[in-house]
């Protein structure tokens, strides 16, 4: 028996590979673009004498502060997108190198998981094995839906950390409309905020807002390529889209914030909506659980 349960768990580590393997293509393919955007943006800055090191010094609030006040004057469309993009490399760096160590670990997991089966099949009776096979192919079905339940969960976690970023955002937003007292009385009000814990940590969530759009939309690429459903991610792809190449002209023109704060507002409601389907599909495979765990007991009994 401790033999069977250590197989089991092994095997359940080892299905894993799938999912982290695909996971680990989409964030290679991405990387590998991010590293070739950065270069270009970084040519371009020395093209234009801009000092980098000081420009990674400020914080994101702080660039848009200046974008907001300035009209776009103080900050210029690559120097905005070098400090989002840079925010985005290191997130997934450190993804990226994660991935690999889970992936390491796995073909640990595969060479005890064969060395296992090799001593469970010396030691099976002839006459087990048809009852054996047919657990075995239970438990393989079992480990399948528990590894779709776990991607759809590591799915909707970030769509729920990705609309808690958006939260975090429209706040922001709405309190650029004090940006202004702050220019009347200089820089250095606005500079001395800046070391607050408060003001951290919403630092810290605005910048990691574009990697956890980026997630999302990765893990339902991997849903969309294993599942027997589908997800569409044109929203989620979209919103990266603007995050990327609108962002920058609303936070300069006062007059369009609130279009901004609307937008992302509905972006909201289209995050819930595919959360919600992929909770759907989760009870689904759930349901088929719960089937498998009653025909192995039934199975046992005969």
């Amino acid at each position: 028996m401790e033999l069977e349960k250590r197989i089991y768990e092994l095997q359940d580590q080892v299905y894993r590979q799938y999912s982290l393997t695909k996971k680990l293509e989409n964030l290679d393919e991405f990387y590998f673009y991010l590293k070739d955007k950065l270069r270009d943006l970084r040519y371009k800055l020395e093209s234009m004498d801009v000092n980098i090191k000081e420009l990674d010094k400020q914080s994101i609030i702080h660039i848009w502060y200046n974008l907001f006040t300035s009209k776009g004057k103080l900050i210029s469309k690559i120097e905005h997108d070098y400090k989002i993009y840079v925010a985005l490399y290191d997130f997934i760096y450190s993804e990226r190198i994660e991935l690999n160590s889970k992936l390491e670990k796995i073909d640990i997991y595969k060479k005890e998981y064969e060395e296992l089966i090799k001593e469970k099949e010396e030691l099976l009776l002839e006459s087990e094995k048809e009852t054996i096979e047919k657990k075995d192919q239970l438990n393989t079905e079992s480990i399948k839906y528990k590894n779709r339940v776990r991607d759809i969960n590591e799915a909707i976690n970030a769509g729920n950390h990705l609309n808690g970023a958006l939260k975090y955002l429209v706040d922001l937003l709405n309190k650029t409309k004090d940006w202004d007292s702050f220019d009347i009385f200089g820089r250095g009000l606005f500079l001395s905020l800046t070391n607050s814990p408060v003001f951290k940590r919403t630092e810290e969530r605005v910048k990691k807002l574009h990697y956890l759009a980026n997630k999302f939309t990765r893990e339902l690429k991997v849903i969309n390529f294993y599942m027997d459903f589908t997800i569409d991610i044109r929203d989620i792809i979209q919103f990266v889209d603007y995050y990327e190449n609108e962002l920058y002209d609303d936070i300069k023109d006062k007059a369009r914030i609130l279009n901004t704060v609307e937008y992302i507002n509905r972006g909201y409601q289209k995050i819930d909506n595919v959360i919600e389907l992929l909770k759907l599909s989760k009870e689904k495979y759930i349901k088929k659980l719960i089937q498998i765990e009653k025909d192995k007991q039934e199975m046992m009994q005969n």
